[in-house]
């Protein structure tokens, strides 16, 4: 007897009345009582709340000292709410199953009257029909056990004819053939089905009355069927009556096609509930049917059954009906108690969670002062446990993120000053090409990184005459550009202090190319360190003559498009600023009218794939070729693109520069 009463003191006055009341509770639920079983249920809120409140603090007091196991009951909690909608998706989930089979088991029995028709039908027409006459009167009294006022019409080489005499005249248009199903006519539903055979036709038509409606399903409850709001616009088009009417033989039903009063005819012929949770419920569903006056076209109604989830269930499954509504009871109180428990639970894990997240409050604070830019705040370690210890990584993060941020200062410097570079390399590079007749040129220059080393420029000289080159420097960024700069600076004063002399290709006295590019070689290899060098292109055009003469240093050769035919020019010396003693010569040409010299720098042809293959020399001849009528500037916009699209990367791998001379008419 005393672990009886050890469990009694634990439990206290308020235990030991819960305990009672769930004892009654179950007794009344038991023996029908159900009014007494709810008094009881509100009589245990009050000590179930303070039994809850009592069993919480014991655990508290004795499980949820640690800091894991409180996380553990926040997390658990947390895996209520999923719960809780799986419990719903269940109860929709029940609810749509009943319907589908109260749905189904109504449609099923009407469609097995409906094959009963059609089978009527079926089995004439293997009659001939000179004996029509004698077998409809057959069938038309076995139909009429399961429709009564059926009416049969068939047409022989006799004439027309229809059992019983005093059936309704209808008018069946022609074109039906070998149909069945629901058809609607003079604003009623019908059981319908049609043969064609030769010249003679076959066809019943039994009205849907109350009592066979009802009867589809025994027990399982109310059933009609109504045609949509669109449907009944067609009905009227086609020229049914708007109000009610009653052919002579036309039985009498709860449901004409507009749905009048189908709330009030449905709701007397509902089962009785089961018990308080066994709630109706309508249930509808679209069906097919046709309309007398339109042969072959359908139209959508509705069927609908107004049944209860226990009818539903006691048509498919035998039991007892009394322990069945017990049962239905007994969930739907489990899940209002389980939903009960679910929100005391929640609210227990936001208690937990406040107090939990009471001893991070520190730990916030730092966090705050940290965003509003105090990187000086610290926190202080009291106790080495698990809070200590994140303490503990706070502090270091802080003094981390002051160092950072003396870093990321250091780094904005640097690109204020990379960003100045930008600008000025910017100001070196010539803003539009000269108005210059005979010679059109168009360029374009990409930086990989913020600034080149790709270089350009082009610059009228004396009367009819430009020099333009490009230029490649060894490397990227900072450094490149510089030697860029310095090759500009270069070229430009040689340019500026050049003395004529004897031009080896017609005698004139004119810039020599070759001399100039010698000059500037030894030039950057006197200012630059010796691993500092540059490709070098550089050419002089006379718009009087045409004569195109040019020294290329160690360049990508550039590709002249001539007619149909493309001639890479020729390589005259090795790179600039490498070595003093290097020797250049010079090349000439004509340009003719329509020629396009293409010049361009590695980061054209040599940006691979995802599977390393580099673009090419060739794809860049094809791809000029194939626009080289287009102009200067669209052309170089798409082989920049689709050197773009070939590496498939946003970011540039090298620097991209394309230069067009193209030799135009002049007036």
């Amino acid at each position: 007897m005393s672990a009886p009463r050890s469990i009694l003191k634990s439990l206290g006055r308020s235990g030991i009345a819960f305990l009672i009341g769930l004892i009654l509770f179950i007794i009344f639920t038991l023996t029908g009582h159900d009014g007494l079983a709810s008094l009881v249920v509100i009589c245990m809120i009050v000590p179930g709340f303070i039994l809850t409140f009592r069993a919480f603090v014991w655990v508290k007091q004795h499980s949820l000292w640690s800091l894991r196991n409180r996380l553990l009951v926040v997390y658990a909690l947390m895996g209520v709410l999923p719960v809780a909608l799986l419990f719903v998706l269940i109860g929709v989930s029940a609810w749509a199953l009943m319907s589908e089979l109260a749905l189904y088991l109504a449609g099923s029995a009407l469609d097995h009257r409906l094959a009963d028709l059609q089978n009527s039908v079926h089995r004439l027409q293997s009659i001939p029909q000179n004996e029509w006459s004698m077998a409809v009167s057959h069938f038309a009294e076995a139909t009429q056990n399961e429709f009564p006022g059926a009416a049969f019409y068939f047409k022989d080489q006799t004439g027309e004819h229809r059992y019983p005499a005093n059936s309704a005249p209808v008018e069946i248009p022609p074109g039906w053939g070998d149909s069945h199903g629901l058809l609607v006519w003079k604003r009623h539903f019908y059981g319908w089905a049609h043969a064609q055979l030769g010249n003679g036709e076959i066809a019943v038509l039994a009205p849907l009355s109350n009592q066979m409606i009802e009867n589809l399903v025994p027990n399982l409850g109310a059933i009609g069927m109504f045609e949509t709001e669109t449907d009944k616009n067609n009905t009227a088009a086609v020229g049914a009556v708007t109000a009610r009417e009653k052919a002579p033989g036309d039985v009498d039903f709860g449901f004409d096609v507009s749905g009048k009063n189908r709330t009030d005819n449905l709701q007397p012929h509902v089962p009785p509930a089961m018990g308080r949770f066994d709630i109706p419920v309508i249930m509808p569903a679209t069906r097919n049917h046709f309309h007398l006056e339109t042969p072959g076209k359908t139209y959508t109604a509705v069927i609908v059954v107004w049944s209860r989830p226990s009818a539903v269930l006691r048509t498919l499954f035998s039991g007892s009906e009394d322990i069945r509504g017990w049962l239905y009871d007994t969930v739907i109180a489990v899940a209002v108690l389980f939903l009960f428990v679910e929100l005391i639970a929640m609210w227990i894990g936001v208690r937990l969670s406040r107090r939990i997240m009471g001893a991070v409050n520190q730990l916030y604070n730092g966090t705050r002062n940290v965003i509003h830019g105090d990187f000086h705040s610290r926190i202080s370690v009291r106790e080495k446990d698990q809070l200590g210890e994140l303490a503990l990584s706070f502090n270091q993060m802080t003094e981390n993120l002051e160092r950072l941020l003396v870093v990321e200062k250091e780094k904005e410097r640097l690109q204020t000053e990379l960003e100045i570079a930008r600008e000025v390399q910017a100001q070196l590079y010539p803003k539009a090409a000269p108005p210059f007749g005979g010679l059109k040129l168009t360029v374009r220059c990409d930086p990989a990184r913020m600034v080149s080393g790709d270089y350009y420029d082009y610059q009228e000289i004396g009367k009819g005459k430009l020099a333009f080159a490009i230029g490649d420097v060894a490397g990227k960024g900072i450094s490149a550009a510089l030697l860029m700069a310095t090759l500009q600076a270069a070229l430009r004063a040689q340019i500026t202090s050049y003395q004529p002399v004897e031009n080896v290709c017609d005698g004139d006295r004119t810039l020599d190319a070759a001399t100039l590019v010698s000059a500037l070689n030894k030039q950057i290899y006197a200012h630059t360190s010796p691993e500092k060098y540059a490709t070098f292109f550089f050419a002089l055009f006379d718009e009087q003559t045409r004569r195109l003469s040019y020294t290329n240093a160690g360049h990508l050769s550039p590709l002249l498009f001539r007619n149909e035919q493309v001639t890479p020019l020729d390589s005259n010396g090795t790179v600039v600023g490498a070595f003093p003693w290097a020797q250049y010569d010079e090349s000439c040409l004509t340009m003719d009218p329509g020629d396009l010299l293409v010049c361009y720098t590695d980061g054209i042809t040599e940006p691979e794939n995802a599977f390393g293959e580099m673009f090419g020399e060739e794809r860049l001849i094809e791809l000029v070729q194939k626009y080289r009528n287009r102009e200067d500037s669209e052309i170089v916009a798409i082989v920049l693109d689709t050197v773009r699209s070939w590496t498939g990367s946003p970011e540039l791998h090298d620097d991209m520069t394309l230069l067009l001379a193209r030799e135009v008419q002049t007036a």
